[in-house]
C-alpha cells in the first residue's frame, strides 16, 4: 500500500519480511549444490562483517544521501569490496595475510568508539518507497539467484571428481592461490613472471578465504557469486532511482539487467548473449557490480548534490573498477565525457568538476593499462572484428583462426563480395536488436525532460562507449563482446529514465496503461515473431544463415510499421496522449527480451540445482579422478612457496595430432602452486603474439617460453643430476608432478635422482633433494 505521495503505508517490518525470499532462494541454491550450513553461515557472518557494514559506513560518513536501507546496502557493498582489496593489498605485501581480518575491523571500533559517527549506524532521513519497490526487487533478486546458478554451478565438478572442467575456472583458481601469495602476483603458470591481468575480483575472493578459512575451491566454485548477485542488484536499483527519482523505475532497470539480458528473435543464430552477470567469469560479474557503483558516486557527486568529500570514494572505487575490468572505466570515462560536452555547450563555460572528473578518469585508465587492467595484448583498434565470432564467418571468408595482423577493416571483409556483405549487415542488425535496451536508450535525447539532465547524457556516453569499443576493439578471445554487457545496466537504467520522462506528466491510470499495454505487446511481439518468423529448419549455408537473421528483422520491422500507422491514428484524434507514444515504443523494444529465456530454461536451471539435471561422464574425461587427487594431495602437503615442474599445459581430448590446447590448468589451479610451465594461454605474451604463425589462435600457439617447456621435457623424460639442479638452483622448483596421461615419464631414472612421495595410478609426485 502507498499514499498519495507514493510512500509506504505498510508497517516497516513487512516491508523487511519481504526480503527473506531471496534469502531463502540463496540458501536452497547454494545446500543444494552440496555447501554445508556451516560454510554458508562463516562466509555469510565475514560478507556481512567484512564487507557490508565496513562499506555501508564508509558509504554514509563520506556519501550520504536520501537511501533507503537495501540502496545503502547495494552501493555499500561496491565501497566495501573496494576498501577490501587496499587492505588484502597491504597485507598481503606486508605477508601479514593472516591478520586481514584486523582491516574491516578497524572500520567497525572507529564508528563505534567515535560519537559523532555514531549517526553512519542508521540511515539519515531514508524515504518510505511502496512496498512494491521491495518486493519487486527481492523477486527479482530471487529470480536471478536462480538463473544464474543453475545455469552454471554444475558445469563445476565437486573436486575430488574427474570430468570436464571448465578451464576458465581453474585458471582462475590458480589465480586465486596466487594473490593469497603475493602483491604484485606471479604467473601461476610461469612462476617467477609478474602477471598483467585485471586480477581484482580474484583478490576479493582470495581475501575472503584467508578471513573465513574456507577451501579456495569452494569459494569460486560455490560461494562467492551470491552476496555479488546481491550487490548488483541494489546497486542498480539505487542508480535508477537515484537518475530518475522515481521508484518504479528500479525494479523496470534491473529487470532489464539480470533477468532478460538478450533479444530471442532468432530461433538458431543471432544476437549477443553476454550477460552482466557471469558465474564463469568472476572479472565480469565482479566488475560490472563495482563500475554501477563506481557510477551511482560519480553521478552524486556531479549531478545530484552530494558532498566533495564523496570524491574520496569515487576514486576509490573508480580505481578498483579499473583493476576489475579493462572495458569499466573506458565505459565510465565516455559517460563523463559526454556530459562535461553537453554542460560545455549549453553553459558556454567548463564546468571544473566534471571536466576534473574525466581528467581523472583518464589518468586512472593510463595507470591501470600499464599495471592492472592486462589481457589486452594482441589487440588492436580493427573495424568489425567481433564478426569472427557469429556463424557464417569461416564458410563466407574461407578463413579460420586468428587473423592476419595489419589492417584497418577486419581481414574476412576485405575485398568482400556482396554476399558476405549482406551477411555482415544481418550481424550488426541482429546485434542492434539484440541489444534494444541499449539502442532505445538514446531516444533520451530526444525528450526534453531527460535531455536536459546531465546524468541521462551521462548514460548515453557509456552507451557510445560501448557501441565504439564493440566496433572498433578486435580482442583475440572477442573480450570486446564485454563493452555490451558492461554497459547493460547503464542502458536499462536509461530505458527506464526514458519511460519515466515520457508518462511522468500524464495520470496515473494512463501511464499504467502504457507501460503494462507496452510492455505485453513486446513480449507478445516476440513471441509471434520467433515461433512464425524463423526459418523451418537448421541454416547451414551462408545463404542460409543469413536468411536466418533477416527474416524475424523483416517480420520486427513490419509490426512496428503497422503500430506507428496505429499510433499516428490515434494521436491525431486525440493529440492529449502525446508523450506516450515515446514511452510505449520504449516499452515495446525492452519487452522485446521478455520472452528470452523461455520456461525449458527454467526448467534446467531448477534441474541443475537439485541434481536432476545429470552432469555426462565423457569417457575421455580432460581431467582422470587419479590426477585430481594427486593435485589436492600436492596442495595439502607442499609448502605454498614451492615451485613445481609438471607435464600438465596440454589438455587432453581437445585437438588431435601433436598440436597442444595449452590452456591446462590442474597442478596451478587444484593443485594450488606455481608451476615452472604449465597452461600459457592466457598469457600476455602468448596472446600477443597471435597471428604470426599461421592461422592458429593463441591457446594453440607454441610457449613463449621454449626453454622452460625443454628443460620440463628433459626433467621428466630424460632427467639427469645436472637437470634437476637447474631446476632447484634457477626456478626453485622442490617437486616434479610427473602425470604418464600426459607423456612418457622416465620413471627408473626419477627414483633414483629424486623423492618418490605419492603413488596413485597415473600420476606420480616427487620431491627434489637438497
Amino acid at each position: 500500500m502507498s499514499d498519495g505521495s507514493g510512500r509506504s503505508t505498510w508497517p516497516r517490518f513487512v516491508g523487511a519480511l519481504v526480503w527473506l525470499l531471496p534469502a531463502v532462494t540463496a540458501y536452497w541454491v547454494l545446500a543444494a549444490t552440496g555447501v554445508t550450513n556451516g560454510e554458508i553461515l562463516r562466509y555469510t557472518a565475514y560478507f556481512i562483517g567484512g564487507v557490508v557494514l565496513p562499506g555501508v559506513l564508509l558509504l554514509r560518513a563520506f556519501a550520504p544521501a536520501r537511501r533507503t536501507w537495501p540502496e545503502d546496502i547495494g552501493i555499500g557493498i561496491v565501497v566495501g569490496l573496494s576498501y577490501e582489496l587496499l587492505g588484502w593489498a597491504l597485507f598481503t605485501a606486508a605477508g601479514k595475510q593472516q591478520w586481514l581480518v584486523v582491516w574491516p575491523a578497524v572500520v567497525l571500533v572507529v564508528f563505534a568508539a567515535v560519537p559523532r559517527l555514531w549517526r553512519c549506524w542508521r540511515a539519515q532521513d531514508a524515504p518510505r518507497l511502496p512496498f512494491a519497490w521491495g518486493a519487486t526487487l527481492a523477486i527479482l533478486m530471487s529470480l536471478t539467484f536462480l538463473i544464474h546458478y543453475g545455469a552454471s554451478v554444475s558445469a563445476l565438478q565437486v573436486p575430488a571428481d574427474g570430468g570436464d572442467y571448465y578451464q576458465d575456472a581453474l585458471w582462475h583458481l590458480s589465480i586465486v592461490y596466487e594473490l593469497g601469495r603475493s602483491v604484485p602476483p606471479q604467473i601461476p603458470q610461469v612462476a617467477g613472471e609478474t602477471m598483467q591481468y585485471h586480477w581484482f575480483a580474484d583478490a576479493h575472493l582470495a581475501s575472503a578465504a584467508q578471513i573465513t578459512g574456507i577451501d579456495p575451491r569452494l569459494v569460486l566454485f560455490r560461494l562467492w557469486f551470491v552476496p555479488i548477485i546481491v550487490g548488483l542488484v541494489l546497486a542498480v536499483a539505487a542508480l535508477a532511482r537515484q537518475v530518475s527519482r522515481a521508484w518504479w523505475t528500479a525494479p523496470l532497470a534491473v529487470a532489464l539487467t539480470t533477468v532478460v539480458t538478450r533479444v530471442a528473435l532468432w530461433e538458431y543464430v543471432g544476437g549477443v548473449g553476454a550477460a552482466p552477470l557471469v558465474f564463469l567469469s568472476p572479472s565480469q560479474s565482479f566488475g560490472t557490480t563495482i563500475s554501477v557503483g563506481a557510477a551511482a558516486l560519480l553521478i552524486g557527486v556531479l549531478f545530484r548534490g552530494a558532498p566533495k568529500r564523496s570524491w574520496l570514494l569515487v576514486l576509490l572505487v573508480v580505481c578498483a573498477a579499473a583493476g576489475s575490468k579493462p572495458t569499466n572505466v573506458p565505459l565510465l570515462l565516455g559517460g563523463t565525457g559526454l556530459a562535461a560536452l553537453f554542460l560545455l555547450v549549453r553553459n558556454r563555460r567548463l564546468f571544473l568538476w566534471t571536466a576534473g572528473a574525466g581528467i581523472a578518469l583518464v589518468g586512472v585508465l593510463a595507470a591501470s593499462m600499464v599495471t592492472v587492467s592486462g589481457s589486452s595484448a594482441g589487440t588492436p583498434l580493427r573495424l568489425f572484428g567481433m564478426v569472427r565470432a557469429f556463424p557464417g564467418y569461416t564458410e563466407l571468408t574461407g578463413l579460420i583462426g586468428a587473423p592476419a595482423p595489419g589492417g584497418w577493416l577486419t581481414e574476412g571483409l576485405r575485398n568482400a563480395d556482396q554476399q558476405t556483405w549482406n551477411w555482415a549487415i544481418a550481424i550488426l542488425v541482429s546485434v542492434l536488436v539484440s541489444k534494444s535496451v541499449l539502442a532505445v536508450s538514446f531516444l533520451g535525447l530526444g525528450q526534453r525532460k531527460t535531455r536536459s539532465d546531465p546524468a541521462m547524457w551521462w548514460l548515453v556516453g557509456t552507451l557510445i562507449a560501448a557501441l565504439a569499443g564493440f566496433l572498433v576493439v578486435d580482442h583475440p578471445a572477442f573480450g570486446q563482446l564485454y563493452f555490451l554487457s558492461g554497459a547493460q545496466p547503464f542502458a536499462a537504467v536509461a530505458a527506464a529514465y526514458v519511460v519515466h520522462g515520457a508518462v511522468s506528466r500524464h495520470r496515473r491510470w494512463s501511464r499504467r496503461v502504457t507501460i503494462i499495454g507496452g510492455l505485453v505487446a513486446g513480449t507478445a511481439l516476440a513471441l509471434v515473431i520467433r515461433e512464425y518468423g524463423n526459418v523451418g529448419s537448421a541454416p547451414v549455408t551462408p545463404a542460409e544463415i543469413t536468411d536466418a537473421m533477416s527474416k524475424p528483422m523483416l517480420w520486427l520491422a513490419g509490426a512496428l510499421g503497422i503500430g506507428v500507422l496505429l499510433w499516428l491514428v490515434v494521436w491525431i484524434a486525440r493529440r492529449q496522449v502525446r508523450g506516450l507514444g515515446l514511452a510505449l515504443l520504449v516499452c515495446i523494444a525492452v519487452s522485446l527480451a521478455l520472452p528470452s529465456r523461455p520456461w525449458s530454461e527454467w526448467q534446467d536451471a531448477v534441474d541443475g540445482i537439485t541434481g536432476k539435471r545429470e552432469i555426462p561422464v565423457p569417457e575421455l574425461p580432460l581431467y582422470s579422478t587419479d590426477e585430481i587427487q594427486a593435485a589436492l594431495w600436492l596442495e595439502q602437503n607442499a609448502p605454498p612457496d614451492d615451485v613445481v615442474v609438471t607435464n600438465t599445459a596440454c589438455l587432453v581430448r581437445r585437438r588431435p595430432g601433436p598440436i597442444c590446447d595449452s590452456r591446462g590448468y590442474l597442478v596451478s589451479g587444484i593443485g594450488g602452486h606455481r608451476t615452472l610451465m604449465e597452461g600459457w594461454a592466457y598469457t600476455q605474451q602468448s596472446m600477443a603474439n597471435q597471428g604470426t604463425d599461421g592461422e592458429l589462435g593463441y591457446s594453440l600457439l607454441p610457449s613463449p617460453w621454449p626453454d622452460r617447456v625443454e628443460l620440463t621435457t628433459k626433467a621428466l623424460t630424460a632427467p639427469t643430476a645436472e637437470v634437476l639442479a637447474t631446476l632447484r638452483r634457477d626456478y626453485d622448483v622442490r617437486w616434479i608432478f610427473a602425470d604418464s596421461r600426459k607423456g612418457k615419464i622416465a620413471e627408473a631414472k626419477l627414483d633414483r635422482l629424486a623423492t618418490r612421495k605419492y603413488t596413485h595410478g597415473e600420476v606420480i609426485i616427487y620431491e627434489l633433494k637438497d
